[in-house]
């Protein structure tokens, strides 16, 4: 394989703004010229009296659920808001849902007591039911406004847990048609667009009137990461070329290397 696989190549990522620095720069590495289009936009703003009832029953909790980066990051900002020491988290255990949540775990010093083998909320869920006994545990699950209710029912009427929903995180469509990055996309088209996320087809979606690039413009395969955003891709219309097997650069870069051929 060429030292730069993807040269010449132009590439766009969909990610919020300030989470694709290391997707970024693994693609550039390998050639690519990188275009970011953050479809989304990330706000930590947590429900405030579940937010105090957790903090105040730390200690009753067994285990703490990540479904994604964000859900680990807003969890421990609000966290050191409230306590200066990490030992205030008392003995409490961790499961990430895949090795991107791990890695913002580890940011704190901490690592999981899990994570999932297939970067899935509910393939998370069985593992964690299959690995440990849950029945009368208590857990709390640090996810966004978007997350679905399959983790939590998985959890309460299979492992017969006890479950509390924190919502650490709201995820929103962000207009990014007047960017100077948009206008670029529609006079140059891309080879490659990545999209991380459901939400991120849908606001794509939602906006591709203004997003469409023009005649002559390179048209661009579509790569999702994971199952689940191939999955939205597929329902909305649009062609996948490729699917990122995890929301890792290697992953994507390799994704993006086979879709192009």
């Amino acid at each position: 394989m060429s030292k730069l696989p993807l040269r010449d190549r132009l590439v766009v990522l969909t990610r919020p703004e300030g989470r694709g620095a290391e997707w970024k720069s693994t693609l550039a590495d390998a050639g690519a010229a990188v275009i970011e289009l953050p479809l989304l936009e990330i706000s930590f703003e947590p429900d405030e009296d579940i937010l105090a009832d957790v903090l105040d029953t730390m200690g009753e909790y067994d285990w703490i659920i990540f479904t994604s980066a964000n859900g680990v990051r807003g969890f421990f900002d609000r966290f050191f808001q409230r306590f200066s020491d990490i030992r205030s988290i008392g003995g409490v255990r961790f499961a990430c849902v895949g090795p991107a949540t791990e890695k913002a775990l580890r940011a704190y010093h901490l690592d999981a007591d899990l994570v999932a083998a297939q970067p899935d909320a509910v393939a998370l869920g069985r593992e964690l039911m299959t690995k440990y006994n849950v029945e009368n545990q208590k857990l709390v699950i640090a996810t966004g406004n978007l997350a679905g209710t399959e983790l939590p029912r998985l959890l309460m009427e299979e492992g017969l847990a006890i479950v509390d929903i924190l919502k650490v995180y709201s995820t929103d469509q962000k207009s990014v048609a007047e960017a100077p990055e948009a206008a670029e996309f529609r006079r140059r088209g891309a080879d490659v667009i990545v999209f991380a996320s459901p939400s991120a087809v849908e606001s794509f979606m939602h906006q591709a009137a203004s997003l469409r690039p023009d005649v002559g413009a390179r048209q661009p395969k579509v790569v999702a990461v994971g199952p689940t955003t191939a999955d939205a891709v597929r329902r909305a219309g649009i062609p996948l070329a490729g699917t990122a097997a995890a929301p890792t650069a290697k992953a994507i870069r390799e994704a993006i290397i086979e879709a192009l051929g």
